[in-house]
């Protein structure tokens, strides 16, 4: 079943990330992530890293996806303007990544196919809290309020622009 489950995340995770990069429409790319944001976090609870797949769906597909689209539909991004001719140049600059990414692949392939077994408790989010809760709440909060302040700000701005 985990094998079955495993596929069938990585094939969504896949296709999410093909949908983003080929769909014309941004709105259409957005909601691709978000499938691949979901697929991924379906492969971390796969791993029984619990607090990563809550973080994952909550914060990532959650709120950060949620924000994407919010100001895609504020500035009214037209699907016209997206596409351009590529050059060669700027082929080349495709195909080193893809190139990096198979000699990744193949150091992978070369892996141990056995690993350690993880510890109980392992992914629990209980001490993840505490650690955060005690050692950085003040500097969460400092950065909430800095993020709200750069909001406030970009609306002002646009308000703004669009007045005058």
């Amino acid at each position: 079943m985990e094998n079955f489950l495993f596929i069938n995340f990585s094939f969504l995770a896949i296709l999410g990330a093909l949908g983003l990069i080929s769909f014309k429409a941004p709105i259409h790319g957005a909601l691709s992530m978000i499938v691949s944001l979901v697929a991924i976090a379906g492969l971390y609870l796969l791993l029984y890293a619990k607090t990563l797949f809550l973080i994952q769906i909550v914060v990532y597909a959650g709120a950060i996806m949620v924000l994407s689209v919010f100001v895609m539909m504020f500035f009214n991004i037209k699907s016209d303007s997206l596409w351009a001719k590529f050059s060669f140049i700027q082929m080349l600059q495709v195909a080193l990544p893809l190139v990096v990414f198979g000699f990744l692949a193949y150091w992978l392939a070369l892996m141990p196919s056995s690993f350690e077994i993880v510890p109980d408790g392992f992914g629990d989010i209980a001490p993840l809290g505490k650690y955060l809760f005690f050692n950085w709440g003040f500097s969460f909060e400092m950065i909430s309020l800095l993020l709200t302040a750069a909001l406030v700000g970009v609306v002002a701005i646009l308000k703004g622009k669009n007045n005058g």
